[in-house]
């Protein structure tokens, strides 16, 4: 059973749902599209299984999540938000993470959690981006493509053919998502390789950039 702070404090209610070691990592990982439990164990070293069960049951019993059977032969089971509240949370954390300074050396590095951070403080035109777009990050395959009110981000291949997709490393994605390196230079340099218009390579870098990146100008 779930620990509880036990005080009439709007606070201290919330953390009583999503304060508990893993919960809000998992809630990350959801952002990123419907998941099935074990691709949530391999995303998460270190959780044990007992553990996501357990905290997959919490956040199911709160409205946060909740359990859908795939289509198909099987019914394979998978996971997935029950909607966006949570995201202003994680964007908020992901502002103020950004000011802890360089990750540590030896810290796992995911291009999707990225992703994930630079979709929820992308700027507001963002939701606008409706170039459907492909990421192939060295073995890491994710898409996005904004409806015109919310950004989705998923994990594998696109569901129809992107009109853009970007192929590099994961040093060159944190790069050009950090304001280091802009796409000409990672085109002129062959570290970046776009297929589509590279105006909507650049215009994704603009609208989609890590927390505490070097600045830009606005885009119109």
């Amino acid at each position: 059973m779930a620990r509880s702070y036990e005080q009439a404090c709007l606070v201290a209610r919330a953390l009583d749902v999503l304060g508990e070691r893993w919960t809000l990592l998992i809630v990350r990982e959801l952002a990123l599209g419907p998941r099935r439990y074990g691709d949530l164990l391999e995303a998460l070293p270190g959780i044990g299984t007992s553990l996501l069960a357990a905290r997959l049951k919490h956040l199911e019993r709160h409205g946060v999540l909740r359990r859908v059977a795939l289509p198909g032969p099987g019914r394979a089971a998978v996971y997935e938000l029950s909607g966006q509240d949570e995201m202003p949370i994680l964007a908020a954390l992901a502002e103020w993470g950004a000011r802890l300074g360089p990750t540590p050396v030896g810290h796992r590095v995911r291009a999707a959690w990225g992703v994930v951070a630079m979709r929820l403080t992308a700027l507001e035109q963002a939701a606008d981006y409706d170039t459907l777009t492909e990421l192939v990050v060295d073995e890491e395959l994710l898409w996005l493509q904004g409806d015109g009110e919310q950004v989705r981000v998923e994990l594998g291949r696109a569901p129809v053919k992107p009109a853009l997709r970007l192929t590099c490393d994961t040093r060159t994605f944190f790069a050009l998502a950090r304001g280091n390196v802009d796409v000409d230079e990672a085109l002129a340099s062959g570290d970046l390789a776009v297929v589509g218009d590279p105006d909507a390579a650049r215009l994704f870098f603009r609208l989609f950039r890590m927390p505490g990146a070097h600045p830009v100008d606005t885009v119109k």
